[in-house]
């Protein structure tokens, strides 16, 4: 009897302090901290061709920091803007800069020192025409490649008509693309090739992703200096002379600069686009990437060039 007694009330024992550690687990949780948001700051400001998705780019960058509870979104809409809040000084409150669909030459109030506070550890992501930004650089001979061409990876050269493309999907593991994977539909090849991805979003198997856009040639921009995501091994069947020839053409890298993290895609000239899920999975998770909040490889060279780019 005195045994049963003793196991009882050591059961007992272990029970309670169970139910005492539970409680402070459940009280930790409880307690715990949020992560504390990221601060974006998101560029719209153009001196060349205005894209009509521009309103719609910035509504949906906000919309995802505020849906995924990630980061808070701040805009540089105007030349006032860009004068107040980006010098070196109020910088240093933002995690990450956006060119969404930026063109020309913008009037920065110190270029070096945006490019150093890149350089120096924060991230950096461009859409579309954030490639066609900065064909000249402050202080820079015009015959030279700009130093921010060279910070992005790549400098827009020309584009044609609007057309479907499917580019391979080079890193699946990348922030800006995981999640574009994991929504791969289950469509036969047959259903997937009857799908108008003009009228309807576009669509992935996991492998290549189905999306119809405006794309652009490059120029200053080698497989070999960046970490490519996205990538066409013919031209774009857009209408143009050269269209589906042979030829390594890139649509969405990662790279480093300094200690800085940089994203760029082509994709975004058409509103549509910027509604599209898989699109708005690309971009968050490049944005991710860049405001330090996944990890992904900024390893140049991981597909190669099978013909000259330009």
């Amino acid at each position: 009897m005195k045994i049963g007694k003793q196991i009882a009330i050591v059961s007992l024992a272990v029970t309670a302090g169970a139910l005492a550690a539970l409680q402070i687990g459940s009280h930790r949780s409880a307690n715990a901290q949020p992560r504390a948001k990221k601060h974006l700051l998101v560029v719209t400001v153009t001196k060349g061709f205005r894209h009509d998705s521009i309103p719609v780019a910035e509504t949906t960058i906000e919309e995802l920091g505020q849906s995924t509870h990630e980061w808070d979104t701040d805009f540089v809409k105007t030349d006032e803007d860009m004068a107040a809040k980006m010098t070196p000084a109020a910088l240093k409150k933002y995690d990450a800069v956006v060119f969404a669909n930026t063109t020309g030459v913008l009037p920065l109030p110190d270029p070096q020192g945006f490019l150093d506070y890149i350089k120096a550890g924060h991230g950096f992501a461009a859409m579309h025409s954030g490639s066609d930004t900065f064909h000249e650089w402050p202080g820079t001979p015009k015959d030279t490649v700009s130093p921010y061409v060279e910070m992005l990876g790549g400098e827009f050269l020309t584009h044609h008509q609007q057309c479907m493309i499917t580019p391979h999907i080079a890193d699946s593991s990348s922030p800006a693309l995981k999640a574009v994977v994991k929504m791969k539909s289950t469509a036969s090849k047959a259903d997937m090739d009857a799908i108008n991805v003009q009228k309807e979003n576009s669509v992935t198997d996991g492998k290549v992703w189905r999306i119809f856009d405006e794309i652009y040639l490059l120029k200053n921009n080698s497989p070999a200096n960046v970490h490519t995501l996205l990538w066409l091994d013919a031209y774009p069947n857009d209408g143009s002379p050269d269209a589906n020839k042979p030829g390594t053409h890139l649509i969405s890298w990662t790279k480093s600069y300094g200690t800085g993290r940089v994203f760029y895609t082509e994709l975004g000239h058409r509103k549509e686009v910027w509604h599209d899920p898989l699109y708005q999975k690309h971009i968050t998770g490049g944005l991710e990437f860049v405001l330090g909040l996944a990890k992904g490889s900024t390893a140049p060279g991981n597909v190669s060039a099978t013909v000259s780019t330009q």
